[in-house]
């Protein structure tokens, strides 16, 4: 996934130029680019928990092109000295751009087309970076009328499908690529970080049922959190997102196609991982209460018909993966656990909501079964 370029990695909206511009075009279009004209602009608030990002809107011509406009999302390493350690620590700037670096390739875009899913991620025109320094450039996608949708009571059955049909076209890519390529070619070590996070949560969680039964089992959950986050069950490895909720996810003007954004927590996991967080950090309860099975299968189809496509063979059944994802409940409880404080400080998850999560878990006894396991009873 290596490459060679002249351009350089910026570190900020203020070091882009008319010449740098025209080299990310000319390596983009493969023509001689001239820049008419060009103006930058950034978020009216900040998008990115863990990015800069500002949008460019861009005029040029070319021997091969008449004159055309593009509008580009660039995003560059935070200015936050603590954010940037945290990232640091988490080696995450590095995942998403050597997973941008992925999608350029041959073997990427082919499989997509194959599998008659082109765009399961945004149209990347170039990733690098060096040292502290990051510089993502995409097309943007708010110019084709995609949005985030994130509402707090949750995210309606309609597009949580759309969300697990995308990201099972990236998971079948990533099995063949590991059969192809072995699995160093897409594993970027992750750092541990996720410990304060979810004792945060937790500690919300508890606050909410304090004085019920509920709140002595997440108090046992607590002082077993190194467990909880490390939990896994066998299925079948493969490239995910590991960060899967629709702040990440792109949805189309008219709810027919989601676009899925922000790799910097990509690595190689189980994929039932991505499909847990989604559904319990971003859908409505009545998604996975009722209708679990219909985005189970809507996943599982999309998967196997891009590897079929792909002439790329899966020795795991639905039905196994069916009983992998009732085994790992308690990996989407660790994960929306560790969003939750900024999920609540940001709007976009109500009490209530939460409450359900808890009490949806709790019926299917995923924490008393999790707290025996490993020796521990609630009195």
């Amino acid at each position: 996934m290596s490459e060679t370029s002249t351009l350089t990695v910026l570190r900020s909206e203020k070091d882009i130029d008319k010449a740098w511009l025209e080299e990310l075009l000319k390596q983009r279009l493969k023509s001689n680019i001239e820049v008419i004209s060009w103006t930058s602009s950034t978020p009216a608030t900040k998008s990115g928990f863990l990015s800069e990002m500002c949008f460019v809107h861009v005029t040029f011509k070319s021997p091969d092109h008449p004159v055309e406009k593009r509008s580009l999302a660039v995003k560059f390493a935070p200015s936050d000295k603590n954010i940037l350690e945290f990232m640091k620590n988490g080696n995450l700037a590095r995942k998403e751009i050597d997973f941008y670096k992925f999608v350029l390739t041959d073997d990427f875009q082919l499989f997509c087309k194959k599998s008659g899913l082109k765009n399961p991620v945004p149209d990347v025109y170039w990733a690098n970076m060096e040292e502290d320094l990051v510089t993502l450039v995409m097309h943007d996608l708010r110019t084709d009328g995609f949005r985030v949708d994130t509402p707090p009571e949750g995210n309606s059955l309609e597009q949580i499908k759309l969300t697990v049909k995308s990201i099972a076209v990236i998971h079948a890519c990533g099995v063949a690529t590991i059969k192809k390529h072995g699995r160093e070619y897409l594993d970027v070590p992750s750092g541990d970080f996720l410990d304060d996070y979810v004792k945060v949560g937790l500690e919300r969680e508890i606050e909410m049922f304090n004085g019920t039964r509920t709140a002595e089992s997440l108090r046992a959950l607590n002082s077993m959190r190194d467990l909880v986050i490390k939990t896994r069950y066998p299925l079948f490895e493969t490239l995910i997102h590991g960060d899967l909720w629709t702040g990440n996810v792109m949805f189309s003007g008219d709810d027919t196609s989601a676009i899925i954004i922000d790799w910097q927590f990509a690595s190689v996991d189980n994929p039932v991982c991505d499909i847990l967080s989604l559904l319990l950090m971003s859908a409505e309860p009545v998604v996975y209460e009722q209708y679990l099975n219909d985005v189970l299968e809507a996943y599982w189809e999309s998967l196997t018909e891009a590897l079929r496509k792909n002439k790329v063979s899966l020795n795991n059944t639905f039905q196994e993966f069916v009983d992998c994802v009732e085994q790992m409940w308690i990996y989407g409880f660790m994960f929306i656990t560790a969003s939750l404080n900024d999920l609540l400080e940001n709007n976009m998850i109500t009490v209530q909501r939460t409450k359900h999560v808890i009490k949806f878990l709790e019926e299917k006894n995923i924490f008393s079964k999790f707290l025996q396991l490993h020796g521990k009873e609630i009195a």
